[in-house]
């Protein structure tokens, strides 16, 4: 076909396709499809945003034609230019000074000019160099103004520029000319080059000193991902002269081996005098490399959608979303970056910007040992792909294409660089349920606005977020994908990394990410405070002869620069804000924390010749004085000559005060990766994300959420399923409407190749296809949306129910346990929830696991079933010794027997002292401190209004300061009904002694008020009659104003997006087990530590035989007596007891799977908590792994990240614990555990602020740890693994092809740890970056199999070391120990040991005793945690955000290859291929496949079978 025909044929086409689109658009939509209403944002666009837009295409175009009429030399197009020419290589705008920006926007002062700066190579001068100008004003400019020496001091030499475009094509032309020629034989026999089979990737810095420019190209086969297959040949190209004729080769490597040059290596070929490794020629699609799906499209994945649209609006380049409003932009060599930043109004930050993305390589080939890449210098924005709807980010987000000018005159367009949307997480923000003085549930979902691109420079995939959360946070995180760089294997390779393939090295290297953060808290001017906490020794002021440890809380000002440049290996104060000059409502400086996120190692020694370019990787987090001449961390000319750095971070930093002054925060997060078999074909996001959050720390009176109209409040006594009670309710019928998905669309192929028949003649049948799609959409428009019809999925793992050997009792055999006992005993039992202290009753029944030999023998041998057991614990008040004691009943369902396993767990009786408190306990309590507070009625009346019986108490724990012991501080609060009577305190504490059977005998020993301590309250009431007592009166809350409330502020609005699975869950739950995409898990809730999960098998392969939740530990400070001696362990009190239902569309999403769990407690009769567990696959609106590839071949291929969550959430008295358990697609298991509920909190009084913030009138929120402790029995190809850890050090060496030089280089240290002791790591101790179980069997590679511990947390130290009570929480001292796994060993702690850990019943340092650990079955008991200082924002609830923790179980050499490869959900498509045809492309077929979600209505059983305790009055 003529060229002229086809493309009239083509113009044809797109008619028809646009006069299809008008009909359709234009066309009447059907009944049942989502109706969008236009936000209207909370701050009007003025257009006073575009004072920082990008330059628009028609300004680009201007300021190339008034440079090219302006300078008076000749200017050749970049896209041709040879070195010695003069060309434009690159036009950004040029912001403003901030002075002259605020003057404008905050001032009402002029519009600063807008203005671009253009950067121009002049090789064709006299003396050669880098300008950089100023020109304006746009867009039509009449000035330029040269910058380079003001900007650096000088003029930039030529050598440091960047590298064009056509340098690289000029390169790949001496390659081909003078190069390959020269070794012919070589090249054919040993290369098999035809002319195209191979692909050169660039190596960089070039040299080793300034002015060098010679580069190492690694060579590779040129098929899709060839990154990871390297032929064996690397060669040194010296391109320094500006005549290409003089360019050279200055040395060759092939195969361990270096040359010359190629003729020598030829020469040495012919003479037989080389090692040749043949290289297995690779099928175009590259094999293992290939992204290509392996499994046919399956069902369609979860999706979100926006029932009445977006609630952002996006309007040029400002974004505003509820109170949030900001600016974007794209900078062509450093990314995205955001400006003024304002949270309600108020600017929070004037500048978030990527700054640099350094990697730095080990290899024992010389392109990867010499590789330190500094992406700025290739253009991390000019390098921004076009994103995929449905897998780079939700297929209904905005996008927004972004245009640039670099290394060509010409513009270029990238389509939907960048995309905005609003995500549900699929968990709350903040949510409590009350059970205690009133019944209610109050929560808002966690509903985030993202801004989004990715880079793809070369190899790697960057995906740039910035998060904005209803709370005021935001969140800045880089996670990485893409193909990882490879060397060829030979020699030592293992030393610099993983063998990934036949001859590919996945190479060794770390990832530095750099940010500029120019906050501004209050204002422009600000100072840099840092809080954390210490141990003081104190005696207690109501027993002197005993101490206490206390946590304080330290405060410091960090006056000076020094002072505020944290390096990498520094600790940094937990709590670090910008502080503002103003004050919140209660006294203390409105500031914004920092808190990063990051696993960052050495970026290079500080020796190196090129450290100092990028210094700025020194360090974690350094704050400076803002100034306009220090912009950036960094220079686009450092790459090419880091010798001689243009910019040096570290001449930043120059000990200048920073109090009271406008700074600027530069946070550098990174980690380092050791490329493993799961690596290919592409790096996963799991686990490999860094960033940092900025929240804010007393900045507002109280949680800015609570305004949200997304809020969820309901109590026992409303009707929670109307509407207008509760808007989730609503969601049924406000919801159920069909998603409005356009056409899948694709340019990222456009503007690539130059258009030729061929490529005329793809488009006219991809214009064909879309006319006839058009067609189809026309002739079924007017049906109405179906609801979805739901598939039931086909596990793959057929359950036969043997997982039900770890199921939790049935609320039948729990009665028959109770049943067997009653008659067996020989003793009367009184039923738990009316025994006294001497009384005998059933404390708890739970499943009596059987032993793990017994368990494998039945699930993998073919043994006998277990018999069924139970494990009984009962309290023998009524005998002559009163005792705890434990009995295994069995089997079940009808029991026959029982022994007595107390002196064989625990090694003797247990003392009775050291029982739980009961529920029937506390109501004991309760009356007695009503009957003694009825002997100070004109106090409470003064103090409190109050008589008594409108008041809430709250235990403390320990009880006591020895063994024995049974003393506990209550303290007293208002309670208003609805509302966490937790942050209101009266200053009125009293300590109970209830340590005798006989509860006649219990007493009050001390009272405290307002830092006063009495005998009792006759006498608090005889020195205040007497005037001798300081009152302060604490009025009675109302409900319309009381602190703790959590009913919304304002009504609901829109409702946010929601996650629905067109097709039905993907996953299967049947009796205990959940099957999905490969995972099957046994899952089970311990009445005491919570979730347990068993049996967890990936393909059919066990990788953890248990993982479960063993103690939570909240450890407090403060100056009231209460306060400062409460160390609580939640398992004693009941953390799976405690994890009540579910709210749907907040705890999780709407269409969750929701499961019951029964136990028996403090009763005979056992209690169902109904939805207390829920299952479901979460849409994270990010790939798991993703390339675009615009080298060699286009193409894309991803993954979305969809993941199984298994959660329960946890009530323990004032604190929520989110319990979460996520299962990916690449193998990885993912743990994670989210603090919300109410702060505990204690009178404001004397120097209160020693131990907390001021939170509200008379509220000090109480400073205080969060530990975690996690059993995890991995079993890795069996019950025997090892434990090994690597990690990166540097080695100095000469560089092999040039002895004159040295090289800083990368390598792996691989250590065996043979003993528990080694494997043993304290919190403050290092941890290797990995960790990894191994098993006795080997990958292909000949690697061991295994998987890698990756632990995420910031906790404290848990107590002092010295502390008496310290070998109770001893599992709190490490963040990791490994021990061998026995039966006398299957929890960390007890739950005795709450009321007793003076004498712990088990102590967990014990376990660790030295013994051998290699080829052992082996337990990781992993502490995860973190210090909460609270503050205004934590009123009325604490938040999710930045209080998250936990740890990833993540394969390493497990597999062959990354086992997400034969996910179906998997998309690729190419250049050749049409992207919007289903056959091709599911993402095509979404549109065709919405349908309208069955949301089934609202239901709450939260409140039943709870009734709350009716002692005298309301205590």
């Amino acid at each position: 076909m003529h060229m002229k025909t086809a493309l009239i044929l083509l113009v044809l086409a797109f008619a028809t396709i646009f006069a299809l689109v008008c009909v359709l658009l234009t066309r009447g939509r059907a009944p049942g499809t989502c109706q969008h209403q236009p936000p209207e944002p909370e701050v009007p666009e003025d257009g006073r945003s575009l004072v920082f837009a990008d330059l628009t295409p028609e300004e680009l175009a201007q300021v190339v034609r008034y440079l090219q009429g302006s300078l008076g030399v000749p200017l050749v197009d970049a896209s041709r230019a040879k070195p010695s020419d003069n060309c434009i290589a690159s036009v950004d705008v040029q912001l403003p000074a901030k002075a002259e920006v605020l003057q404008f926007l905050d001032a009402g002062g002029d519009r600063p000019p807008r203005e671009a700066l253009a950067v121009l190579y002049f090789g064709g001068q006299a003396d050669p160099n880098v300008t950089e100008y100023v020109v304006g004003p746009l867009p039509v400019p009449t000035y330029h103004r040269d910058v380079t020496v003001q900007k650096y001091g000088g003029k930039v030499p030529y050598h440091r520029r960047p590298t064009l475009a056509v340098e690289y094509e000029q390169i790949a032309g001496f390659f081909k000319s003078r190069v390959f020629p020269a070794a012919p034989s070589f090249m054919r026999q040993v290369m098999e080059y035809d002319g195209t089979s191979l692909a050169a990737v660039t190596a960089a810095p070039r040299g080793f000193q300034s002015g060098d420019r010679a580069t190492w190209y690694v060579l590779f086969q040129n098929v899709s991902g060839f990154f990871l297959h390297p032929v064996g040949l690397e060669v040194l190209v010296d391109h320094g002269s500006l005549d290409m004729g003089q360019w050279a080769v200055s040395r060759v490597f092939y195969n361990g081996q270096y040359y010359r040059d190629m003729a020598q290596l030829e020469s040495a070929y012919v003479q037989g005098r080389i090692s040749v490794e043949k290289v297995r020629k690779v099928p175009p699609d590259g094999d293992f490399s290939s992204m290509r799906p392996r499994a046919p499209w399956a069902t369609t994945f979860p999706l979100q959608y926006e029932p009445q649209g977006p609630r952002y609006s996006l309007r040029k380049n400002h974004v505003a979303f509820q109170a949030w409003s900001f600016a974007f932009g794209m900078s062509v060599k450093t990314g995205l970056r955001l400006l003024d930043i304002r949270y309600k109004g108020e600017r929070v930050v004037y500048e978030l910007s990527v700054q640099e993305a350094l990697s730095v390589y080990g290899s024992n080939c010389p392109g990867g040992m010499s590789t330190r890449y500094m992406d700025g210098s290739f253009g991390i924005g000019r390098y921004s792909s076009p994103l995929v709807r449905g897998v780079d980010c939700p297929y209904l987000a905005s996008y927004v294409d972004v245009h640039y000018l670099a290394h060509s005159q010409d513009v270029r367009t990238i389509k939907n660089a960048l995309c905005v949307f609003e995500q549900n997480l699929g968990s709350p923000l903040r949510r409590h349920f009350s059970n205690l003085q009133s019944l209610y549930y109050g929560g808002l979902v966690n509903s985030v606005l993202v801004l989004r691109s990715v880079t793809t420079v070369g190899n790697y995939d960057y995906i740039w977020d910035f998060v904005f959360y209803q709370n005021g946070a935001i969140e800045a995180k880089v996670q990485a994908t893409g193909y990882t760089s490879s060397s060829f294997f030979h020699g030592d390779g293992l030393q610099y990394g993983n063998r990934v393939g036949e001859h590919t090295l996945g190479t060794i290297h770390t990832h530095s990410v750099n940010y500029k953060v120019d906050l501004d808290v209050g204002g422009v001017k600000n100072s840099l405070v840092a809080h954390d906490m210490a141990f003081e020794m104190a005696r207690a002021p109501w027993n002197p002869e005993q101490q206490i440890e206390r946590p304080r809380l330290t405060k410091r000002v960090l006056d000076t620069e020094d002072q505020a440049a944290f390096r990498l290996q520094s600790k940094i104060p937990r709590y670090i804000y910008f502080a503002a000059n103003s004050k919140n409502k209660w006294g203390h400086q409105r500031g914004y924390r920092i808190q990063i996120v990051s696993f960052a190692g050495d970026h290079v020694p500080e020796a190196s010749s090129m450290e100092r370019a990028i210094s700025w990787a020194r360090y974690k987090l350094a704050v400076t004085r803002r100034k306009e001449e220090e912009p950036t961390s960094t220079s686009i000319y450092n790459q090419n000559d880091p010798w001689t750095p243009t910019v040096a971070f570290a001449d930043f930093i120059d000990n200048e005060t920073i109090t009271n002054e406008d700074l600027v925060a530069w946070i550098t997060a990174g980690f380092l990766h050791i490329p493993h078999s799961e690596d290919i074909p592409n790096t996963a996001t799991v686990g490999n994300s860094v960033g940092f959050l900025l929240r804010p720390y007393n900045y507002y009176d109280l949680d800015p959420s609570i305004y949200s109209h997304d809020g969820v409040f309901f109590t026992s006594e409303q009707d929670f399923t109307a509407c207008e009670v509760n808007p989730i309710a609503c969601l049924p019928k406000t919801a159920s409407c069909s998603p409005n998905f356009p056409p899948f669309t694709y340019d990222g192929f456009k503007n690539m190749t130059a258009m030729n028949v061929k490529t005329v003649l793809i488009l006219l049948l991809l214009a064909l296809a879309t006319i006839f799609s058009l067609v189809c959409v026309l002739l079924t428009r007017g049906r109405a949306p179906g609801t979805c019809q739901h598939q039931p999925p086909e596990p793959e793992v057929p359950e036969d129910g043997r997982s039900l050997v770890f199921a939790d009792l049935t609320p039948e055999e729990l009665a028959q346990v109770v049943r067997y006992l009653q008659g067996s005993l020989g003793v009367p039992l009184v039923d738990a929830s009316r025994a006294k202290p001497s009384d005998n009753c059933i404390a708890s029944v739970d499943v009596q696991l059987p032993a793990k030999a017994e368990v494998l023998q039945f699930l993998d041998a073919g043994g006998d079933r277990p018999p069924r057991e139970a494990l009984a614990v009962l309290y023998f008040g009524g005998q002559v010794d009163p005792n705890v004691t434990e009995y295994v009943v069995g089997p079940l369902p009808v029991p026959t027997y029982h022994r007595d396993v107390t002196v064989q767990k625990y090694g003797g009786k247990m003392p009775y002292h050291r029982r739980p408190v009961t529920g029937v306990e506390y109501v004991a309590i309760s009356a007695l401190i009503q009957h003694e507070l009825r002997k100070a009625p004109r106090f409470l009346a003064a103090c409190c209004a109050s008589d008594g019986t409108d008041l809430a108490v709250l235990t403390t724990a320990p009880r006591g300061f020895k063994s024995g012991d049974r003393s506990s501080w209550f303290v007293i609060f208002h309670a208003v009904a609805g509302s966490g009577y937790y942050v209101l305190p009266v200053g009125l504490e009293v300590l109970v002694e209830h340590g005798e059977l006989d509860i006649s005998l219990w007493y009050l020993s001390q009272v405290f008020y307002n830092g006063r301590y009495f005998s009792s309250t006759t006498k608090l009431e005889a020195d205040f009659l007497a005037g001798s007592l300081e009152v302060i009166r604490v009025e009675k809350p109302q409900d319309a104003t009381v602190m703790g409330s959590m009913r919304p502020r304002r009504p609901p609005g829109a409702p946010g997006p929601l996650q629905y699975e067109p097709q039905g869950p993907r996953y299967s739950i049947r009796d205990n087990r959940v099957t999905f995409q490969g995972w099957s898990i046994a899952f089970g809730m311990n009445p005491n530590t919570g979730p347990r999960l068993f049996d967890i098998r990936y393909r059919r392969e066990r990788i953890i035989y248990e993982l479960s939740l063993q103690e939570a530990l909240a450890l407090y400070g403060s100056n009231c007596p209460g306060g400062m001696s409460t160390r609580y362990l939640d398992g004693s009190f009941g953390i799976g007891r405690f994890a009540y239902e579910l709210v749907r569309g907040v705890d999780c999403p709407y269409t969750a799977t929701y499961v019951d769990r029964h136990y028996l407690a403090e009763s005979d009769v056992p209690r169902t908590n109904q939805n207390s567990l829920c299952v479901f696959e979460h849409d994270t609106a990010l790939p798991l792994r993703r390339h675009f590839s615009d080298m060699q071949s286009l193409y894309y291929g991803g993954l979305r990240k969809s993941v199984l969550v298994i959660r329960a959430v946890s009530t323990l008295i004032n604190y929520d614990y989110v319990w979460d358990f996520m299962f990916h697609s690449n193998g990885a298991v993912e743990v994670r555990v989210h603090a919300t509920g109410y702060i505990s909190s204690s009178f404001f009084h004397g120097r209160g602020i020693d131990y907390g913030n001021k939170v509200g009138p008379h509220t000090l929120g109480t400073m205080h740890l969060h530990h975690i402790h996690y059993k995890v029995d991995l079993d890795i190809d069996g019950q025997l693994n090892s434990l090994e850890a690597q990690d990166m050090d540097y080695e100095q060496l000469r560089a092999p092809w040039n002895n004159e030089n040295t090289l800083e280089r990368p390598f792996l240290r691989r250590d065996r740890l043979e003993r528990e002791n080694e494997a043993a790591f304290p919190l403050e101790a290092p941890l290797p970056r990995y960790l990894s179980f191994t098993g006795p069997k080997h990958n292909r590679w000949g690697h061991a199999r295994s998987y890698r511990l990756q632990v995420v947390s910031s906790p404290g130290k848990h107590l002092p070391d010295s502390s008496p009570m310290e070998r109770a929480v001893s599992w709190g001292r490490y963040k990791l120990a490994v021990t061998r796994r026995k039966e006398e060993e299957p929890t960390s702690t007890s739950v005795y040991n709450q009321n007793d850990p003076w004498t712990p019943t088990v102590v967990f340092a014990d376990f660790i005793d030295n013994e051998t650990i290699a080829n052992e079955d082996l337990v990781a008991w992993i502490s995860v945690g973190f210090l909460h200082v609270p503050h205004a924002e934590d009123i009325p609830n604490t938040v999710t955000v930045g209080n998250s923790v936990g740890f990833f179980l993540r394969p390493y050499n497990y597999f062959d290859e990354d086992p997400s490869v034969d996910s179906p959900d998997s998309i690729y498509f190419s250049s050749e291929r049409e992207a919007e045809a289903c056959e091709t492309n599911p993402l095509a077929c979404l549109p065709a496949a919405t349908c309208a979600p069955q949301l089934p209505p609202f239901r709450y059983g939260g409140f039943l079978n709870i009734s709350l305790p009716p002692p005298p009055g309301r205590l």
